[in-house]
């Protein structure tokens, strides 16, 4: 072999170990991030080389590369969608075919009135799905509610493969004390995720303040950044007026050390979201055996998977009534404890992770 087909053959054997990634950027703390950086682990496992394209890095984007240097050469590339996004440009630019990783995208409406520079990049997400949907080799769904919406593009080949996650760490030695600490209050009613719209803690705080009226000693944690900002200003303010502000936590973005804790002090966790393609923190909830009470929008009764009480109607009596139901009912809470652990096994990382497998191993297997 002359060394010029030498060179070639080993450049085409680098290509077929060569897969890319794209996100439009890697976060600390997000479960888009988390959940490429453990796709990466699984197929670095595998002997395959991965790269991961940003659209901008920073300092958190370390071990990836811009989007500009992108040359479509790997193996397969794979694409996280759920926000209009320059690497998804990329992408219909150089007509490029992709795997399709589909996270849902929120619809526009939520965020107008509140920040419309975010309302254009959904909008612009949405439609960059319609030009990708050509280009998709293979789309990837992380729920059934998910994968229905590209089938609905015309996307033949979908598969589903729940997010990967992991959230680690045990308490340390002093969190025994707190718990007992907060043992005889009205109880903690938890929601982790953004502070957003879409997720409605406004209709939490307003269940909360029915609830604070035969419960006055409980108290409602919101865990998570503020997008947008506006909208968190809203959520203090609406506070104010229905007299709950004191008992309200605006936690903000915690470590998972921090949400761990919060896990272990809450009495169960409430989600009155209309739009998760998913919902990571249903998942996280009742795997640590966290009493789930959320309204049926979108993928959440798949999620929970009957782990959990569902409500076809968030009224803020109705959610209140759940929630203290599930507060002064043991037996319940002992249901759902052991109900939620038990659902929440078919996202443990072992099964996830062979999901995701499963869903990639034929698109990277030598072709003769």
């Amino acid at each position: 072999m002359s060394p010029a087909a030498d060179k070639s053959a080993a450049g085409k054997s680098a290509a077929g170990k060569l897969i890319d990634i794209l996100i439009p950027q890697m976060a600390s703390g997000d479960a888009t991030s988390n959940h490429t950086r453990l796709i990466q682990e699984l197929l670095e496992e595998k002997g395959f080389e991965v790269r991961i394209v940003v659209e901008r890095k920073t300092r958190a984007d370390r071990g990836t590369i811009s989007i500009e240097k992108w040359k479509c050469d790997a193996r397969i590339s794979i694409l996280q969608h759920s926000i209009g996004s320059e690497v998804a440009q990329w992408v219909i630019r150089k007509r490029s075919q992709v795997v399709l990783n589909y996270h849902n995208i929120t619809p526009a409406g939520y965020f107008r009135a509140w920040q419309p520079e975010l309302a254009k990049s959904v909008e612009r997400g949405r439609q960059q799905l319609d030009q990708l949907a050509p280009l998709t080799r293979r789309g990837i769904a992380d729920s059934a509610f998910n994968a229905r919406e590209l089938r609905e593009l015309g996307i033949d080949d979908v598969v589903v493969s729940p997010v990967l996650w992991q959230l680690d760490g045990r308490l340390d030695p002093g969190q025994a004390e707190i718990s007992e600490s907060i043992a005889e209050d009205g109880g903690t009613v938890l929601f982790v995720g953004r502070l957003a719209p879409n997720k409605c803690q406004h209709d939490l705080i307003a269940a909360f303040a029915v609830l604070s009226r035969f419960r006055p000693e409980s108290r409602l944690v919101l865990v998570g950044d503020a997008s947008p900002p506006q909208y968190l200003l809203s959520l203090k303010s609406l506070a104010r007026r229905l007299d709950v502000y004191g008992r309200v936590v605006f936690a903000g973005k915690v470590s998972d050390q921090d949400l761990l804790r919060w896990y272990q002090l809450s009495d169960v966790l409430a989600c009155a979201s209309e739009h998760e393609g998913f919902g990571v923190p249903l998942v996280e909830a009742m795997a640590k055996g966290l009493p789930v009470v959320a309204y049926d929008a979108a993928a959440v009764a798949e999620t929970v998977n009957g782990a959990g009480i569902v409500l076809r109607d968030k009224r803020p009596v109705t959610m209140a009534a759940a929630v203290d139901r599930v507060l002064r009912d043991q037996q319940l809470r002992s249901t759902l404890h052991d109900r939620g652990i038990q659902a929440a096994r078919r996202f443990d990382i072992s099964v996830t992770r062979r999901q995701m497998w499963d869903a990639l191993k034929d698109l990277l297997e030598p072709q003769n």
